[in-house]
């Protein structure tokens, strides 16, 4: 009797901790945390490779959507031939941006599923980033993204 009880528990464990992962990631409902998706590591993105820390200028290539309509792109600098330069971690862009984008090598590339209380329009935000340079030189003024 005890061992059917204690099998029934632990049965009903899983399946609880089945349900609240499924509702974390159910794609209906807008992200709670921040996502972060790294869709390409260059081949000399290593453990000796340099990557991106808080107060590093960095150089990028972006895109934006909402996350409700992922086909409406409401930022983008990929046509332009001007980079997006910023100081990582110092709040000059958006928090999921300052969160987001550390720890990368030159050439890798993410997307960042962003929560709304992360981004400035209160909404949730998907970014597709390319990093294309690093530099620790400080920045000359602040950029708000």
């Amino acid at each position: 009797m005890q061992r059917t009880a204690t099998w029934i528990v632990y049965a009903l464990l899983a399946f609880l901790a089945v349900v609240v992962e499924a509702a974390k990631s159910d794609p209906k409902q807008p992200p709670k945390r921040l996502k972060i998706e790294t869709t390409y590591t260059p081949p000399s993105c290593n453990r000796k490779a340099r990557k991106s820390k808080t107060g590093d200028r960095l150089k990028v290539n972006y895109s934006g959507v909402y996350w409700k309509d992922p086909d409406l792109i409401i930022d983008s600098n990929f046509k332009s031939d001007k980079q997006y330069e910023f100081n990582v971690g110092l709040g000059q862009v958006i928090r999921g941006w300052d969160r987001g984008l550390t720890k990368m090598c030159v050439g890798e590339k993410r997307v960042l599923t962003i929560p709304g209380d992360q981004t400035n329009q209160g909404e949730p935000l998907i970014y597709s980033v390319e990093l294309m340079s690093i530099d620790t030189l400080p920045a000359s003024k602040s950029s708000s993204k």
